[in-house]
């Protein structure tokens, strides 16, 4: 992660220090799962193509089970250039790639293969223009800033090019940090949010582990904000 000035937003800070914890108590699945994003990167990649993802959900703290969804935000450079926002419905690339992993996923797993959610795309020609202009109002740039403090990622080199272009530019930065903290404070008081914590606790108690008091008290503190 090399967006400047992340420790300003305590909230997030909290909430990376929580999700080392779990993650340090990853799943076979969890690690099963981002193997399958790493091939599949590779693949695109030796098309001569560009993809980079990131992970939200259980997969996010490598609390993934069999029967737990997969959430995840995928990047691409839209065809010829094309700007705006891209998705399932407008952009054949998404189709094509969601295809292609599901393709992956059966041949890797057969019985064990699992469903994905795009749950957003982000059009790296918008993004990078976004950036270049200076748009602290664009909202693909803020859910960028936003998933790439948060989520985990796949292929980051990829990322690492646009969170350097806005961490050359401070004044765009503090005005982006502003909105991202306004969409973590409304993702904190979530009944969802308060539920995956308690979830992700009990698969740890289900494997033996028990929370250490002080991480238990970390969480409560942080859902509390």
């Amino acid at each position: 992660m090399t967006l400047p000035k992340l420790s300003l937003n305590s909230n997030i800070i909290k909430f990376v220090g929580l999700k080392k914890f779990f993650r340090s108590h990853e799943t076979g699945v969890s690690r099963e799962r981002i193997e399958d994003f790493k091939k599949f990167n590779k693949l695109i990649n030796y098309g001569g193509d560009e993809v980079a993802f990131d992970i939200l959900g259980s997969l996010n703290f490598g609390q993934a089970t069999t029967d737990s969804d997969t959430d995840i935000v995928m990047y691409t450079r839209c065809e010829e250039g094309r700007m705006g926002e891209c998705g399932l419905e407008n952009c054949y690339k998404i189709a094509l790639f969601k295809h292609m992993f599901l393709n992956l996923v059966t041949f890797e797993h057969n019985s064990q293969a699992y469903k994905l959610e795009i749950v957003d795309c982000i059009n790296l020609n918008q993004l990078e223009k976004d950036i270049k202009d200076k748009n602290a109002e664009s909202a693909l740039l803020i859910r960028f800033c936003f998933y790439r403090s948060i989520c985990r990622g796949v292929n980051r080199r990829l990322l690492h090019k646009y969170e350097n272009m806005i961490s050359e530019n401070l004044p765009l930065w503090e005005k982006i940090s502003e909105s991202l903290e306004e969409c973590f404070e409304g993702i904190i008081k979530s009944s969802q949010h308060t539920y995956s914590f308690h979830k992700y606790a009990g698969r740890l108690a289900d494997k033996g582990i028990k929370l250490p008091g002080s991480m238990a008290e970390k969480i409560k503190d942080y859902l509390k904000q």
